[in-house]
């Protein structure tokens, strides 16, 4: 006993069903077009949001930067001292450091 495709699907609804396989088909079609549309603005978003916030960072660093030159040309002995404080405090840590994993 075997089965045929005119046992399942009659002439009468052979066109129909196959109709309606290629609605369903020219649907899932657009709908992969539509979804690739929006991964391709979403990856576009992405790459403007990461554009924008390294222009805003190099903005930052330069800012600090020349804050950090007024501060200095503006305090030049409070800059030295800063600077000492900061070096002795990192040599003592370093030494420190170091100290410890020789015993």
């Amino acid at each position: 006993m075997s089965i045929q495709v005119k046992d399942v699907f009659p002439k009468e609804n052979f066109k129909k069903v196959t109709a309606q396989v290629g609605e369903q088909l020219a649907y899932a079609g657009m709908e992969v077009d539509r979804m690739k549309v929006k991964m391709a603005q979403a990856v576009d978003d992405g790459v403007d949001a990461a554009r924008k916030a390294v222009k805003r960072s190099r903005h930052a660093a330069e800012d600090m930067i020349d804050e950090t030159a007024y501060k200095i040309k503006h305090d030049p002995l409070q800059s030295v001292a800063i600077t000492f404080g900061i070096g002795l405090g990192l040599g003592a840590l370093i030494g420190w450091i170091l100290g410890r994993e020789k015993k």
